[in-house]
C-alpha cells in the first residue's frame, strides 16, 4: 500500500480572464514532497561494513525494517535489550545504526533524525529496556513515512502516542485541518496563532469514521479519536459554537485557549 505525505497548504488564487472577458480564478496545486531528503537519508553511513558476522537478529530487523505496521502479527512476544557491558561486546542498537555509540557520553541524547523512523518504529514495537534516546521520535509533517507510522496498530502491549505541534503555522486553515485525520494516533495538538476557526473544528470532528470490515479485517476507527489535548490559544476566529463540536472528541480533557483565552478541563460525555 502507498502512502501519500501529509502537505497542509493553502490555495493562492490568481484572477485572469480568457477571450470572452469571463473571469477565472486559477488556484496554484500544492507543492510536491521536497526533494531534499531527509537526514536518515544522507550518506553518513554510506559504505558502512560489519567487521563482525552479526547474529541473526540484525538480520531479521533489518528484513522487518520496511514493514513496521505488521509487526503486530508477530504476537506479544518482546525482547529485552541489554546493553553491552564493554565496547568488545556485540550491541544491536549500534550494528544497525551506525552513528549510535552506547558508551558515548552523549548515548542518552542521541540523533534518532538519523534513524530512518521504520527502524525507529520496529525497534520500540518489539524491545522492552531502550536506551531514554529512543523514546521519543520527531517527524516533520510531510515526511513520506509518517502515513505509515500512523497505520501501525495499537495493541496492549505498545501504543504509538502522537503529539503534533502546528503552532504560527501559516499553512494550517479550515480547509486543509481535515487532513489531520489521517493522524489516527494524534493524542495532542498545538494549533495556537493560526487561522483554524470553528469551522474547521467541525470539519475534524466529523472525520471520526469507521472503517468498513471484511472478512479479513475488522472494522477500525479512522481519524483522531485519540485526541486528548488541543491547545487553540489567539486563534481569532474559534468561537463559543465551538464547544459543541469539541465534545464529539471522545477522549478530549484538555484545551487550552478558548473563547475567553483561558485552560479549560473537560470530562469526556
Amino acid at each position: 500500500m502507498s502512502h501519500k505525505p501529509i502537505v497542509l497548504w493553502r490555495p493562492k488564487a490568481t484572477l485572469a480572464s480568457d477571450d470572452a472577458c469571463t473571469t477565472i480564478l486559477q488556484y496554484k496545486l500544492p507543492p510536491a514532497p521536497s526533494t531534499i531528503p531527509p537526514p536518515y537519508q544522507s550518506p553518513h553511513d554510506s559504505g558502512v561494513r560489519l567487521l563482525y558476522v552479526p547474529s541473526l537478529t540484525y538480520f531479521c530487523i533489518k528484513a522487518l525494517a520496511e514493514y513496521p505496521d505488521e509487526i503486530h502479527a508477530l504476537g506479544p512476544a518482546r525482547l529485552r535489550y541489554e546493553p553491552p557491558r564493554s565496547r568488545s561486546n556485540f550491541d544491536i542498537l549500534a550494528a544497525l545504526i551506525p552513528t549510535y555509540r552506547p558508551f558515548s557520553r552523549d548515548a542518552d541524547s542521541f540523533d534518532l533524525s538519523l534513524v530512518d523512523p521504520r527502524l525507529w518504529a520496529v525497534l520500540v514495537q518489539i524491545y522492552d529496556n531502550l536506551p531514554a534516546a529512543f523514546r521519543q521520535y520527531t517527524l516533520p509533517l510531510s515526511d513520506l513515512h509518517l502515513p505509515l507510522l500512523q497505520s501501525i496498530p495499537s495493541t496492549q502491549y505498545f501504543s504509538l502516542i502522537t503529539v503534533l505541534s502546528l503552532r504560527s503555522c501559516r499553512m494550517l486553515t479550515d480547509d486543509n485541518v481535515v487532513e489531520l485525520r489521517h493522524i489516527h494516533t494524534l493524542a495532542a495538538l498545538d494549533a495556537s496563532v493560526t487561522g483554524l476557526g470553528t469551522w474547521g473544528i467541525q470539519r475534524l470532528a466529523k472525520s471520526l469514521a469507521w472503517s468498513e470490515a471484511d472478512a479479513m479485517h475488522p472494522a477500525q476507527r479512522r481519524g483522531p479519536w485519540g485526541l486528548r489535548i488541543l491547545y487553540l490559544e489567539n486563534c481569532m476566529n474559534i468561537d463559543d459554537n465551538v464547544l459543541y463540536w469539541l465534545v464529539k472528541f471522545p477522549l478530549l480533557s484538555v484545551v487550552g485557549g478558548s473563547p475567553r483565552n483561558h485552560m479549560q478541563t473537560m470530562a469526556p460525555p
